[in-house]
């Protein structure tokens, strides 16, 4: 996934260049494989770096924490904010994997990896499962699952509490 941003190198600040994204299935790596990638980018110009905003929405492969089914998980992830370090600045303050090559090339890659993975939930749900009431989860449990699942809150007027 790379880009030429050789127009924004020595461009004035300011300029921008705008890029779309339509990649079929993309192996990030043995754990991340996505069977989509869409997405539009905006690269600006500023004074010492470039600036990156845009989205991207994928599907990755989950676990559901309810019901332990495996499902493909709607993400829609934003890109805000990432800076972009130019050839003509080595020392300025962008990740040394987010740099623009002499050539001004840039690649993609790592940095949409980790947003993808930053934006998959610690606890996903699978949406089948997302709307269900506390009485329909536990009727799937037999009677003596229930009981020690049940909370009972304890009103303060009755533990002589004011």
């Amino acid at each position: 996934m790379r880009y030429r941003l050789h127009k924004l190198l020595y461009g004035p600040v300011g300029s921008t260049q705008v890029e779309h994204l339509e990649r079929g299935p993309t192996k990030f790596d043995d754990d991340l494989q996505v069977p989509y990638l869409r997405g539009a980018f905006e690269f600006v110009r500023l004074s010492d770096v470039v600036l990156l905003r845009g989205s991207v929405e994928t599907e990755v492969p989950v676990q559901c924490v309810r019901s332990l089914e495996g499902f493909n998980l709607c993400l829609s992830v934003p890109l805000d904010d990432i800076l972009l370090g130019l050839p003509q600045y080595p020392h300025s303050d962008a990740d040394p994997d987010r740099r623009i090559s002499d050539d001004g090339w840039i690649d993609l890659t790592e940095t949409l990896r980790e947003e993808i993975i930053m934006a998959i939930p610690i606890n996903p749900i699978h949406p089948k499962y997302a709307r269900a009431s506390t009485a329909d989860l536990l009727s799937a449990l037999d009677e003596n699952d229930r009981d020690w699942l049940t909370v009972h809150l304890s009103n303060s007027q009755d533990s002589g509490e004011p």
